[in-house]
């Protein structure tokens, strides 16, 4: 997989040197398919802790997917949380039985999935040749 982003710390990402805190300063919005490509898109956050300047957009691109698992997730005890990221992070395809875990390296390995795991348990867990993440402002 060829990414044209970095993970840092499991919960924000790199792109072009500029840090983007994907769990306090974006939520989901909304996930889309069209043939072999799946687009993920994160909009900003209202919150008064987000600065002017963030991006307003952000879409994760995923290019010739081949392998695709999601859950809803659980919105009965806080249901605020549905479209808040919990964590990201690239994965062994080999233990596709843990759809919850974090792995800590900004790059992916060979054979690696990518995990979007939110705050209610909904999780996004996608195998592709290239993802490129698109930032708008």
């Amino acid at each position: 997989m060829i990414t044209n982003f970095e993970i840092e710390e499991n919960y924000a990402v790199q792109l072009n040197g500029v840090h983007i805190d994907l769990h306090n300063n974006f939520e989901f919005k909304e996930i889309s398919e069209s043939g072999d490509c799946v687009q993920i898109e994160f909009v900003k956050s209202k919150g008064d802790w987000v600065l002017e300047d963030e991006f307003e957009k952000l879409i994760f691109v995923h290019e010739n997917v081949s392998f695709k698992n999601s859950a809803d997730g659980d919105n009965s005890e806080f249901p605020e949380d549905e479209n808040t990221l919990s964590g990201i992070s690239f994965f062994p395809k080999s233990m596709r039985d843990i759809n919850d875990g974090m792995m800590e390296h900004s790059k992916p390995n060979d054979n690696d999935d990518i995990i979007f795991l939110f705050e209610n348990g909904k999780m996004f867990r996608l195998n592709c040749e290239q993802i490129e993440l698109y930032a708008e402002k």
